[in-house]
């Protein structure tokens, strides 16, 4: 025999507009996971081995095409801007957190450190 409160959960899920936000709830989670997964593989493990006294340092941000000023907007929210090469824009003076925030964004490929912090190759 259902009480009182199970019976209210049953007709909410009964209701279209409930069950549309439950929808539009699980899509939202959904995404928001596929994102921190899909950034776990972008940021290469020498970015931030040169740090500046504050912590800080250069990254070089791969896109897959030329930059434009929505994505420059967004990194500059991150780090200086310290110019662009084709589809990759030179970061200066960026923190641990702006990188995660950034390798979160699903257009960028690869993030780097800049070619001459790079470790040469052997």
């Amino acid at each position: 025999m259902p009480t009182e409160r199970q019976s209210l959960a049953f007709r909410a899920l009964r209701s279209p507009t409930i069950r549309r936000l439950l929808i539009l709830v699980l899509l939202i989670v959904v995404y928001q996971v596929w994102l921190t997964v899909q950034a776990s593989g972008k940021v290469d493990p020498a970015v931030g081995d040169e740090r500046d006294m504050r912590g800080r340092f250069s990254a070089d941000v791969e896109l897959g095409f030329p930059p434009e000023r929505y994505h420059i907007l967004r990194m500059q929210k991150h780090g200086r801007i310290a110019g662009t090469d084709g589809n990759v824009v030179h970061l200066r003076g960026v923190a641990p957190a702006g990188v995660d925030a950034l390798a979160r964004e699903y257009w960028i490929e690869r993030i780097v450190p800049p070619e001459d912090e790079r470790p040469a190759a052997r």
